[in-house]
């Protein structure tokens, strides 16, 4: 028998399946390992001990919340109706008197698609991410996010202030055979916006490298800062999508960073001091980043891109730097299990970072002297102050014309 206690002086009986650990047989009842002490008769066991099913185990709780009410709410989120839905939406959120309520409900994929566009249209509204007379640049790699966001203002342009909107998409060196640029093209077609391929070259005249970056990405894979390429590919993709909205005289940049993006982002930010500036707007040099899809989660733009489209989106095969580092990894793992714990944390940690952006001292922003990209700066960096990450590391292994 395996026997849970609470400090309430509730007592549980814990059925264990053939193999389990005491880590699995609590966390499938909810109950955090770190939580409890588990002994078999008089002795300790560990999370990773395997449960003898002919052995008597008492597990009692050492911590002092009232781990009933929370257990009761999380099954009250893995219930409901959804067993035979295409989707379980769930959320649960604090009442100002410090109660748990819970959401639950399965929906159809068409109320999932309704329900993405209303999070989006309620995004944009709250936060003033579209204004009257803007002029938006939305970077549209063709994958699922940033087609869905494209999707998504077409469906609430009527909604909206009114606002210019053109489409860009950064040089792939293997754009020739991918589909999702062909895709990017097509839909910005079909929907009527402007599409432009904006051209690696771009790239090389913004840093002045000696090289293409096509080839600079691989060389530094080969170097001591291989987990920064991935970053360093990010950066150079915002500075160039930056500059073509200077030269097109857009004034917004749109990207279709979805709720586990975010998360990923705030938890490293929590873990290691590193600043980063508001959600879902951030102004960084002379144009201002919006996050449309803030408090949309992955699972839903999918979803929606199959609902309004009538496929399912394709992912093409990462490249040696999109996988690294693995911390990052990490974080974007640990965002995806914590919506699964607290669905709708999104909600909370969001606006709860930007109260805290404005009760600290105000943050301080850099230019570039190399390729002009607006930076935040980092208190403890040893980065030169003039100079960004990326082009740090350009010039450290001496892709930079001096």
């Amino acid at each position: 028998m395996f026997e849970f206690r609470d400090r309430l002086g509730h007592r549980e009986t814990l059925r264990p399946m053939p193999g389990d650990r005491v880590e699995t047989l609590l966390l499938r009842h909810n109950i955090p390992p770190a939580s409890v002490l588990t002994q078999r008769g008089e002795q300790p066991v560990s999370d990773a001990h395997v449960i003898d099913p002919d052995a008597d185990y008492v597990c009692a709780l050492i911590e002092g919340y009232d781990i009933g009410a929370i257990r009761g709410a999380l099954d009250q989120l893995a219930g409901g109706d959804a067993a035979d839905s295409a989707y379980a939406f769930r959320r649960l959120t604090f009442s100002e008197t410090g109660t748990l309520d819970v959401e639950s409900a399965g929906m159809d994929i068409e109320e999932v698609a309704d329900m993405v566009e209303a999070k989006i249209l309620d995004t944009c509204r709250e936060y003033n991410l579209i204004r009257e007379g803007d002029a938006v640049v939305l970077g549209l790699s063709g994958g699922v996010d940033s087609s869905s966001l494209l999707l998504a203002f077409d469906a609430l342009r009527p909604y909206l202030p009114k606002f210019r909107m053109a489409t860009a998409t950064f040089e792939d060196e293997d754009q020739k055979h991918s589909e999702t640029l062909q895709h990017a093209i097509d839909l910005a077609n079909r929907l009527g916006f402007d599409h432009q391929i904006v051209p690696l070259s771009i790239a090389q005249e913004i840093f002045h490298l000696k090289v293409p970056l096509r080839d600079v990405m691989p060389a530094l894979m080969k170097t001591s800062d291989s987990h920064n390429v991935m970053y360093i590919e990010h950066h150079a993709t915002r500075r160039a999508l930056e500059v073509f909205a200077e030269r097109n005289n857009l004034n917004r940049i749109a990207w279709g960073l979805h709720t586990t993006d975010l998360l990923a982002g705030l938890l490293n930010s929590f873990a290691t001091g590193y600043h980063i500036g508001n959600l879902p707007v951030r102004p960084i040099g002379r144009v201002d980043y919006i996050y449309p899809l803030c408090f949309v989660p992955k699972r839903e733009l999918h979803l929606y891109h199959f609902q309004r489209t009538g496929r399912l989106a394709r992912h093409a095969f990462p490249n040696d730097w999109e996988i690294h580092p693995k911390d990052r990894n990490f974080y974007y793992y640990l965002a995806d299990r914590l919506q699964a714990i607290w669905p709708g944390l999104e909600t909370m940690l969001v606006p709860a970072h930007n109260w805290r952006i404005k009760r600290q001292p105000a943050l301080t922003y850099e230019q570039c002297e190399n390729c002009g990209s607006t930076v935040l700066h980092q208190p403890w960096s040893s980065v030169k102050s003039d100079e960004c990450d990326a082009c740090t590391v350009f010039r450290k292994h001496g892709f930079i014309e001096e």
